[in-house]
């Protein structure tokens, strides 16, 4: 089978390696479609390690897969040959450290000790091959999104247009949220839009006047009005977002940080204690946030394909790397084997 391992910076390699096998408690998948993660990016760009993207390893964790082989064990459970199956990374291979190198860029992968509805999870059919390759980052976003303990009826902001960004906002809009979409560049706020949110670009609008127009404004427990919002998601990472978050947050208002920071930042905290305010950071969910994740995919409440700017064939990964790149045009690209 054909496999791409991840060489260092710039260096992606396709080689041929055996077909895997599987024992009693695994299964072995054919991958149909990988999604490029921001992780991928960054270690093509700036080496792996520090998202656990190791050299001279398969890698890929953003897959839709269809069974091939099947364990005895996993065969018990009610698995067989063809179902589609999303994988849950940091159990596919039995390693936390292998998260994100578990062979997704691969043509298949062996997946360890299966438990259905646990480590892995059938594909609704309402859910396309192509949709389902991005289910992972979806789950990432819902889970900084559901950690905010969303109520119906309430206003959100979401920091960042990128696929985190816009999984976030369609999971908060979900379950009954009014939400505005905060970014820079115009194609990823044009890509909000057609998802059914409202946006504000900060290259031309003013974050406060703009979000407030949207959502309203009320009078601030010390200083000038502020902006009537509830949630808060940072899935863009920098200095801005803790500015403009302090500059408008309500009292009682919370920040789910989804961000990787690469820098330090600074905040006054003195708001937290005054005004109650909260600071949470979000990691992946688990279970639940995925089933939670293929229900609002399968919903068809939102034209999701939007979000894949960029399809390539499989023989053609380093040229979708290298696409990958160009944020300006780019939201999420996926390889089609």
């Amino acid at each position: 089978m054909k496999a791409a391992i991840y060489r260092g910076i710039k260096n992606v390699e396709v080689v041929e390696l055996p077909m895997p096998t599987c024992d009693d408690n695994g299964i072995v998948v054919k991958n149909t479609y990988a999604a490029i993660c921001g992780s991928d990016v960054s270690a093509y760009l700036h080496g792996g390690d520090d998202n656990m993207i190791w050299r001279d390893h398969e890698f890929g964790h953003e897959m839709a897969t269809e069974v091939v082989s099947v364990g005895k064990n996993a065969a018990a459970q009610g698995i067989k040959e063809g179902d589609r199956l999303y994988i849950w990374g940091p159990f596919a291979k039995g390693d936390f450290m292998r998260s994100a190198t578990v062979g997704g860029f691969s043509e298949y992968m062996e997946v360890m000790n299966v438990g259905l509805e646990q480590t892995v999870f059938r594909i609704p059919d309402e859910i396309n091959d192509k949709v389902a390759s991005i289910i992972e980052p979806f789950t990432i976003g819902a889970n900084a999104a559901m950690c905010l303990g969303i109520e119906p009826g309430k206003k959100a902001i979401v920091y960042g247009a990128g696929a985190i960004g816009l999984t976030a906002a369609m999971t908060l809009k979900y379950k009954g949220c009014q939400v505005v979409v905060v970014d820079l560049m115009e194609s990823r706020l044009k890509i909000a839009e057609s998802l059914g949110l409202e946006v504000c670009n900060l290259a031309k609008e003013d974050y406060m006047e703009k979000c407030g127009e949207v959502l309203g404004k009320i009078p601030a427990f010390m200083g000038p009005e502020t902006l009537d919002c509830d949630y808060y998601v940072d899935a863009a990472g920098n200095q801005a977002v803790i500015d403009n978050f302090f500059r408008g947050a309500k009292m009682g208002a919370a920040l789910s940080v989804v961000a990787m920071y690469h820098k330090d930042v600074t905040m006054n905290l003195r708001p937290l204690t005054m005004s109650g305010m909260k600071i949470i950071g979000a990691g992946g969910g688990g279970p639940d946030i995925i089933k939670l994740s293929m229900e609002i995919l399968a919903s068809g409440m939102f034209p999701v394909e939007n979000i894949i700017t960029h399809e390539f064939k499989y023989d053609d990964i380093l040229t979708a790397f290298e696409q990958a790149c160009k944020a300006e045009e780019t939201l999420k690209v996926v390889l089609k084997y």
